[in-house]
């Protein structure tokens, strides 16, 4: 039976939910729950930031992000929603983090103007098999002393298949929004967050099925594919690299797996007439890459 709620973890409703100006509530609610902020050190205020981050140089990589958020002392927040399991994601943590901290600060300025960059990812895999709690917090620490002298830096990990909480152990407004962000097209066990939160209650009506234009229904749907080709690609090069035994052949599998499927669909977003932008939101291709293909089909 098809549930009244799409899934959250979607690419495209992940960013509706906590991506955009006009619920800008909900990322501050979630971002407090996480990091148990409160009283003076609560967040009240957040500004949205362009989740694209050109290289400085045309030939380096682009960086994008699914949210990125600041509060009013300037800690900036990237919150990122991983559904595929892929090659390296902590290493990508750590680019985004360093792309973010750097962004935009000119020659000239002191370097104590340089602001906070808190990284959190919300897994569909997990990451850390050898840790049993689905949280982690990473900071750097004095290899000595322990003590967190470099503070600019923290990368929080939610591994959601370790959440094993049922509806009647949610003890937080933490708990509950991983148990929606987990949980939330099974429509059985809804009733009682909805009554206990207004927060999630908004966000269950935002991924509300009735609330979505076909259109952008056809959209969530691409974008799941998208996912779900992507780690069939990453399954199917293995198995082909491993019969071979060459390990650059996985590498370069999975990369060409998942290209060709991205560039299906954007094929697909392009005849249904979307805009650039969420073509590259849906699929994660570079403007350049879009217009390439833009270019090739009209031809």
């Amino acid at each position: 039976m098809l549930s009244r709620y799409l899934d959250p973890k979607n690419d495209l409703a992940f960013k509706r939910i906590f991506g955009e100006e006009r619920h800008k509530r909900l990322p501050i609610a979630f971002l407090n729950a996480v990091f148990n902020l409160s009283g003076q050190n609560a967040i009240v205020d957040l500004e949205f930031l362009s989740t694209v981050q050109p290289p400085e140089v045309e030939a380096r990589k682009e960086s994008i992000v699914d949210v990125l958020v600041r509060d009013l002392a300037g800690t900036k927040y990237i919150i990122e929603m991983q559904v595929a399991k892929v090659e390296g994601f902590e290493k990508r943590a750590q680019f985004y983090a360093a792309k973010t901290y750097c962004a935009h600060f000119n020659t000239g300025k002191p370097y104590g103007d340089l602001k906070k960059v808190i990284f959190l990812a919300i897994t569909s895999y997990v990451v850390f098999p050898e840790k049993e709690g689905f949280k982690s917090d990473h900071v750097i620490l004095d290899n000595k002393t322990y003590e967190n002298d470099l503070k600019d830096f923290s990368f929080t990990f939610v591994e959601l298949p370790k959440f094993t909480k049922t509806i009647n152990q949610l003890e937080s407004l933490e708990d509950q929004w991983y148990y929606f962000l987990k949980h939330a097209q099974d429509d059985k066990t809804i009733g009682e967050i909805l009554t206990a939160n207004p927060d999630i209650k908004e966000a269950y009506d935002i991924v509300d099925r009735i609330h979505w234009s076909e259109q952008d229904l056809e959209v969530y749907d691409r974008v799941g594919m998208s996912a779900a080709d992507a780690q069939g690609a990453i399954i199917a090069a293995k198995k082909d690299g491993y019969k071979e035994g060459h390990e650059e052949g996985i590498k370069e599998g999975i990369k060409e797996g998942i290209k060709e499927g991205q560039i299906e669909i954007a094929k697909n977003l392009i005849a249904m007439g979307l805009l650039l932008s969420q073509i590259k939101a849906a699929t994660g291709l570079t403007e350049q890459d879009i217009k390439s293909i833009q270019d090739a089909d009209s031809r």
